[in-house]
């Protein structure tokens, strides 16, 4: 695998960092097939994925698949492969949400956990786990989409609003879940 320097010099989007609407810059900007998510954008440090955002318009930019850690796996992910969890991620938080975002990878492709499960699991309750999976920095690498109420499909990304949670039922529809 090429270093991160060659890495982000090769890719075609990353001629300038690209800038969203409250000033984020961005290593890589791809085009994503959510309805409601119309592109995705991917922050690096030192090699390791920190951030994906779901971006709110399409960019102009384009990325080219090789080197860029997280690109190949979305990807993938779009193409409906399960994404190897071989990715270098680096998501800040405090030690209880790295905790969940660990369990979180291990929930299979195509599987969903309820928020009750996983905090039985993690000794700690369902509200603490939903709070650490509003906190993810890096959704769908982490997949915290897969992490569903008891009696439906719970928020995404802190809100229950329809936009939200319809991007997380697309999420679990392209995974095969239902």
């Amino acid at each position: 695998m090429p270093s991160y320097a060659v890495a982000w010099r090769r890719c075609a989007c990353v001629r300038q960092p690209m800038k969203n609407e409250i000033g984020k810059e961005y290593q890589a900007v791809i085009d994503s097939p959510i309805p409601e998510v119309p592109s995705l954008g991917l922050k690096y440090s030192q090699g390791r994925v920190t951030v994906l955002d779901f971006l709110g318009s399409r960019q102009r930019e384009s990325v080219e698949v090789e080197a860029v850690g997280g690109v190949t796996e979305l990807q993938h992910y779009f193409a409906g492969k399960p994404v190897q969890n071989r990715l270098l991620l680096q998501p800040a938080g405090t030690g209880f949400q790295q905790s969940v975002w660990r369990a979180l990878q291990q929930i299979p492709h195509g599987s969903v956990c309820t928020y009750g499960e996983l905090a039985s699991r993690l000794n700690t309750s369902a509200r603490a786990v939903a709070g650490a999976c509003r906190a993810n920095p890096i959704p769908l690498l982490i997949p915290c989409h897969r992490v569903v109420a008891a009696n439906g499909p719970g928020g995404y990304m802190g809100s229950v609003s329809a936009e939200p949670v319809a991007t997380k039922l697309w999420l679990l529809k392209h995974e095969g879940y239902f």
